[in-house]
């Protein structure tokens, strides 16, 4: 994994505080704060507005409270970002928002590689079928799911953002 680049002391993008209510108490930085790592990858540090599984696409509020995307929430316009590390509820850590590759992404089963991904029918995990789905621009696979269960592959994500489906 990366290294924070941005000059803040203490920063491990897998680190994870333990928070006990969605208003940041306890945090070790800002809600919102961003950093720059050495592979050019962007973080942000949220909180959990509920458990997150590892690699899921994740939606981030106006508070920077961040849980699994549905289509929902990403046609409601919230950010994008993937956490590299699983979150309780209301834990607070780090979630890429733009990296170029070596961040894993959840995908649905035969997801295939270098396509559009869209949001699914399950909460923080990505597919390529576009059925009544939203588009997340911007992220792609490198390598593609495989066909007998649901997993994570590593993903390209430039900046991604939701467009609803035209």
């Amino acid at each position: 994994m990366a290294y924070v680049t941005s000059g803040m002391a203490g920063v491990s993008l897998t680190k994870l505080t333990t928070g006990t209510t969605t208003d940041g108490a306890g945090a070790e930085f800002a809600l919102g704060t961003k950093v720059n790592a050495t592979d050019g990858s962007e973080w942000v540090y949220v909180q959990a507005g509920a458990a997150i599984t590892i690699y899921s696409c994740v939606t981030i509020d106006e508070n920077f409270q961040a849980v699994m995307c549905t289509k929902a929430l990403v046609d409601a316009g919230h950010g994008i970002g993937f956490n590299q590390v699983a979150f309780a509820d209301n834990d607070m850590g780090w979630v890429c928002t733009h990296a170029h590759g070596n961040i894993n992404v959840r995908l649905l089963t035969s997801c295939a590689a270098d396509v559009q991904l869209y949001t699914s029918g399950t909460a923080g995990i990505l597919d390529d079928t576009s059925a009544s789905q939203t588009i997340i621009r911007g992220v792609v696979a490198v390598v593609a799911a495989s066909a007998t269960a649901v997993g994570y592959r590593e993903a390209i994500a430039v900046y991604p953002n939701g467009t609803a489906t035209p």
